[in-house]
């Protein structure tokens, strides 16, 4: 069963220009450590348990699903992983629904202090990627992989709204629905000029966005080929406050008082 957001992957050029832009931000980020295809990254806890991954590559690594997100379309926030407690029932209930994906494969990462955080996952291709999430589960302890320092200086305590750019909410809302055993609520966005559908997963939620009018961010989002990931929101015991893609390395980002 799908279980809430895991973490969500923001691809930079920089790794450490994007560590102090999001420290400046008032993020507490620690460098995550070297995977062996390419790829470094750094995290930024939270305390109802998901994360975000900061990615960059150390090498050139064209065969990496992720370099072409980056180096073809911009970067920015490029997918989103789901925590499952039964990765393989729910492995097959995306292929069932014809998501795109692939095997279980295992990944890993060395971290700074020498420790070797091991995973099996999946990866989501064609025209799911970014709209479907990828899944994964532990093969070391799940606390080794997160991030101790959870504490965030802009009291950010975790996500709250993951939204997702399509021209067709309804199709991957309802292969969201039927992965889930649910139909999601059906809502419109004036602001954005978007009508979509809302799915409430643990303690976080993940909706599904269509342009509606002509003058729709979305429809510039889209027509410039971004990645579907369109805005992320978080909780916080802060102050509010609206970051746009120039401030955060490519991402629209709220932050939403408690």
């Amino acid at each position: 069963m799908i279980l809430g957001i895991d973490h969500i992957v923001i691809a930079v050029p920089s790794l450490e220009a994007a560590m102090e832009t999001y420290r400046r931000l008032g993020f507490s980020v620690v460098e995550g450590g070297a995977h062996p295809y390419g790829s470094h990254n750094a995290l930024i806890g939270f305390e109802d348990g998901s994360y975000i991954e900061l990615l960059g590559f150390y090498e050139e690594s064209p065969a990496h699903p992720w370099w072409d997100l980056l180096h073809e379309r911009g970067g920015g926030l490029i997918d989103f992983c789901m925590a499952t407690d039964d990765i393989r029932a729910d492995l097959a209930a995306f292929r069932a629904q014809g998501v795109e994906a692939s095997d279980l494969s295992e990944g890993g990462r060395r971290r700074p202090d020498g420790y070797e955080v091991k995973w099996i996952n999946n990866k989501v291709g064609g025209a799911f990627q970014g709209l479907m999430p990828f899944i994964i589960e532990d093969v070391t302890p799940r606390a080794r992989r997160l991030p101790s320092e959870l504490t965030q200086a802009n009291g950010v305590t975790g996500i709250h709204c993951l939204s997702l750019a399509t021209e067709d909410a309804g199709r991957y809302g309802a292969i969201m629905g039927a992965v889930l055993g649910r139909d999601g609520q059906a809502f419109r966005d004036e602001e954005l000029g978007t009508s979509g559908i809302r799915f409430e997963v643990g303690s976080h939620v993940l909706e599904y966005l269509s342009p509606k009018d002509a003058s729709s961010p979305l429809r510039r989002h889209l027509a410039g080929k971004r990645p579907a990931p369109y805005r992320v929101s978080f909780k916080t015991r802060g102050t509010a406050a609206s970051y746009s893609p120039g401030q955060t390395e490519g991402v629209r980002i709220d932050l939403l008082s408690n």
